[in-house]
């Protein structure tokens, strides 16, 4: 079993807490990381983006895809997007993905204090 540190931005990291959000999803023009380097089972740390950490929550299962095109990228939309939670100007803006990891996560919780982590790149994952 692994520890993650996934990076957000805006309200993601709540709705995940309140249990809305139940997939992370993660789409590059590359295999970057998290792509094949998450197992269900694993603890993802929640970490606001210029903020620390404030919460957990344990992967259930993963969905890895490759070679995507708009085609792809729309289907993932319709049959995940509901649980995805993501606006429409994230779906333009990775519109030419190549690369998606679809994260279901479960046991979501907040941590007592926001734990700092000094992270000093642009990595939006990081395995620790």
């Amino acid at each position: 079993m692994s520890t993650h540190l996934a990076i957000f931005v805006g309200d993601a990291i709540e709705k995940i807490l309140k249990g809305k959000k139940t997939i992370d999803i993660r789409l590059s023009q590359s295999a970057a990381i998290p792509y094949r380097k998450v197992m269900s089972g694993d603890m993802i740390l929640l970490k606001q983006s210029s903020g620390g950490v404030v919460g957990q929550a344990e992967v259930e299962n993963i969905l890895y895809f490759q070679n995507l095109d708009v085609s792809e990228i729309t289907k993932i939309k319709y049959k995940y997007g509901s649980k995805i939670k993501m606006d429409e100007q994230f779906w333009l803006a990775h519109a030419n993905a190549k690369y998606a990891t679809l994260i279901f996560l479960i046991h979501p919780q907040r941590v007592i204090s926001d734990l700092p982590y000094h992270k000093k790149d642009r990595r939006s994952w990081v395995i620790l």
